[in-house]
């Protein structure tokens, strides 16, 4: 049976994605979820493009009131985000192409807050949040195995876990952000899913989608998540 060790960062050799444990979608059902990861979100990243350049980010909607498990294997729920700024994304650990890259921006994103703290001579109230959307395989210890071969701080950065309906109800129910599971025919799977970072506020307001593939809407996002969390602080 073909075993996997977890993706290391880009200095490192990726490696091969697990065998799969189900099939969930159907190859023709795995073109529609491809279409609508695309197409959900692009109505909210088109007005809040269009907003950024204003003086308050538009509100997208509302995340959803979760409760999940951080890597450490300890409770980890949305209640702990109140009040601070946050940025969101999803991935799974047998991924071997986008997710890197995804984890590769989210770290760093977190070096640009410490960068941008150093500047303002003091910590600024902001989260950094990675859900695995795999829970079958991504289990705590693998997580924070994960977590700590990039580099997360933990007071920070959480990666978190739960069972497969609660993952399903916080990223598709709350983030409006579509992914699906599929065998790929040749004993491994796949998982669709779009490659967006998404920055929340302390209410829990979805304040912008920001694609990790467009190099300026990552410069784009520090700017945001700073103005946010000086905003929260006044």
């Amino acid at each position: 049976m073909q075993t996997s060790s977890l993706p290391s960062p880009p200095s490192r050799e990726a490696e091969d994605p697990p065998e799969p444990r189900s099939k969930w979608l159907r190859p023709e059902v795995w073109l529609i979820f491809a279409v609508i990861a695309v197409v959900a979100p692009v109505v909210l990243v088109a007005r809040a493009r269009a907003a950024r350049h204003t003086a308050e980010l538009p509100k997208l909607g509302h995340i959803v009131p979760f409760s999940l498990t951080r890597e450490s294997g300890a409770p980890f729920s949305s209640a702990e985000l109140a009040g601070k700024v946050w940025v969101a994304d999803f991935v799974f650990l047998g991924c071997t192409e986008s997710c890197p890259m995804l984890t590769t921006r989210m770290s760093n994103l977190q070096k640009r807050l410490a960068e941008e703290e150093a500047k303002l001579g003091g910590s600024l109230p902001v989260r950094l949040l990675s859900i695995t959307i795999d829970p079958l395989n991504d289990t705590t210890a693998r997580l924070s195995e994960y977590a700590t071969r990039w580099g997360a701080d933990p007071k920070r950065w959480t990666f978190a876990t739960g069972s497969t309906a609660e993952i399903q109800h916080v990223v598709a129910d709350g983030f409006k952000v579509a992914y699906g599971k599929v065998d790929d025919g040749a004993g491994a799977f796949e998982i669709m899913h779009g490659n967006w970072f998404v920055l929340v506020d302390g209410e829990g307001a979805i304040r912008g989608y920001y694609s990790t593939d467009r190099p300026e809407e990552m410069t784009a996002i520090t700017a945001d998540v700073v103005r946010l969390a000086e905003q929260a602080g006044r």
